[in-house]
């Protein structure tokens, strides 16, 4: 990248001062500036770049690429603070965040050029989908890359995730980490918000899916009109040789794939011959996919989707449809979607799963998440079967969406603790208050806002015939309270209330009665507050 092809790129508006010497890396955080690195300013949810603008400079920047010239009023009469030497060079534009991908790109060398690109993108089970196929093509022996709410994996390593989609100047440099280890398919989580910022912009994707629209980020989105906007670009950056995957249950599809000029595959379970479940029960199902019968190991009808839209994804990919039905026999989806927890080591007569109650962990935080595994689940269950679901809503968030899936839990559970998600900067308490404005019921309705207690109570209150859902942080292994992270693991918390609910059951201790005798201890020992 030399500075003719930097203002060929940007189309600048005006450009102040001059530079000619060798440019550096293109940087988004000032902090991280060194000589001769092009920085640009963007304006973000909780800071403009335009105000670091100096930090930049001082540190080493030769080429400033803004939306307002240093020493020049905008509109709001604010100019950012800085004065530029005469041999710095600052690139004025209309928008910096409509150029930021396709610069970030070009910086890295185009790294997505020499790969087949999969994106998707939708409310619910962008993760598991991803994960799906990610896991499919490494069985049929591809070198695959993945890019996931949950992690980032890029040869053998693997690396936890931040964010859904990164910055555009990661996500460069990580398809370029990619492209470095002869990578044939990058597998994407596609956010809206990436999409609303052009992280992705300058990506050409072969394969792009929809998986469906519910209600989520309208902290950030004006609207839903506004939402499905965000997830439409990605279809409209399609070219005619790409294929888009979408799921035609969801009405949403119809204004998604509206001006998309790539071939476009639809799929449904809804009076569709095609595509239809055969079986399924809380061990897993049987499906038909346009002719090929999968049998998978996850459970739930949302979970029917994911399948078929990951099995779509791979023949789009250019994958045998035979070999792929095969592999997503033995694939297990994302970490933490309706995960069941079992205890790894044997513990006795009562550590075999059947002999103990079935702990589901899943992210499930938007209403149409819980209400698909709640449903999933509430199908499931076998005669006399308990479903007791503990899950919370996220602090400094949209405060819409608490209500109503406090219905939904409400609709579908038959014993309900409420407790705390990520509070963030919230109170607890009152975020509780929120989730119960849509229950009705006072009886089976349990209050503690300590997660950890909620979910040991929960489980140690169970019997055999009881299945407990824990919902909202899935893979997450932190809490964020009082706007600081702690560590905390919902599937190890589980694991330690499962050892314990053992240990209470085991010959000599306790109560003689074996594990069938349901153990005092939990809800009421914990001093977990009951409504009534």
């Amino acid at each position: 990248m030399n500075v003719t092809d930097l203002l060929h790129i940007t189309r600048p508006l005006q450009k102040r001062g001059k530079y000619e010497g060798k440019l550096g890396r293109l940087v988004l955080d000032s902090r991280t500036v060194r000589k001769n690195d092009v920085f640009i300013a963007l304006r973000g949810e909780k800071s403009d770049g335009h105000h670091f603008i100096g930090d930049a400079v001082r540190k080493g920047a030769m080429v400033i690429i803004a939306e307002q010239i240093p020493g020049e009023k905008s509109k709001n009469g604010q100019s950012p603070e800085a004065v530029l030497p005469e041999d710095r060079l600052i690139i004025q534009v209309a928008n910096t965040m409509n150029i930021v991908g396709e610069l970030a790109q070009n910086f890295a060398g185009y790294p997505a050029e020499s790969m087949k690109m999969i994106g998707v993108t939708g409310t619910n089970g962008k993760t598991t989908v991803s994960t799906l196929v990610y896991q499919v093509l490494k069985s049929l022996g591809y070198n695959a890359g993945l890019l996931s709410t949950v992690d980032t994996r890029i040869g053998d390593r693997i690396e936890e995730s931040r964010l859904t989609t990164p910055d555009a100047v990661t996500l460069a440099s990580l398809l370029n980490e990619m492209s470095n280890v002869d990578t044939a398919f990058a597998v994407m989580e596609v956010s809206s918000h990436a999409l609303e910022q052009q992280r992705v912009g300058g990506i050409r994707f072969d394969v792009a899916a929809f998986t469906n629209i519910s209600q989520d980020h309208l902290d950030y989105h004006r609207d839903m009109d506004a939402y499905i906007n965000a997830k439409r670009r990605l279809f409209l950056s399609l070219d005619r040789e790409a294929v888009a995957v979408v799921n035609r249950d969801d009405p949403a599809y119809v204004r998604i794939t509206e001006g998309c000029h790539a071939e476009i595959w639809e799929f449904g379970f809804q009076d569709d011959k095609d595509f239809r479940i055969l079986d399924e029960g809380p061990e897993g199902m049987v499906l038909d996919l346009d002719g090929m019968i999968v049998s998978t190991p996850l459970a739930g009808r949302y979970n029917a989707y994911n399948v078929a839209q990951a099995y779509l994804i791979c023949l789009a990919a250019g994958c045998s449809k035979y070999n792929v039905a095969a592999a997503l026999g033995d694939t297990y989806g994302a970490p933490g979607r309706m995960e069941r927890v079992v205890l790894e080591k044997s513990a006795g007569p009562v550590s075999h799963k059947s002999t103990m109650p079935s702990v589901f962990v899943d992210y499930a935080h938007t209403p149409d998440a819980l209400d698909h595994v709640l449903q999933a689940l509430h199908e499931a269950r076998r005669k006399g079967q308990m479903l007791h679901v503990v899950f919370g809503c996220g602090g400094d968030r949209d405060r819409t969406k608490r209500s109503k899936m406090g219905h939904i839990a409400d609709q579908y559970a038959d014993v309900i603790t409420l407790t705390s998600d990520n509070p963030r900067t919230e109170d607890p308490q009152s975020i509780i208050r929120d989730i119960r404005e849509g229950i009705t019921r006072n009886d089976h309705l349990f209050i503690e806002p300590d997660r950890r207690k909620a979910i040991r109570a929960a489980i140690l209150d169970a019997d055999t015939r009881t299945m407990v859902l824990v919902a909202g942080k899935g893979h997450e292994n932190y809490q964020e309270v009082h706007g600081r992270r702690k560590k905390f693991d919902d599937r190890k918390v589980v694991a330690g209330a499962l050892s314990e609910w053992v240990d209470r059951r085991l010959p000599g201790k306790n109560s003689p009665g074996g594990a069938d005798k349901k153990i005092t201890g939990g809800l009421n020992r914990n001093k977990k507050k009951r409504v009534n």
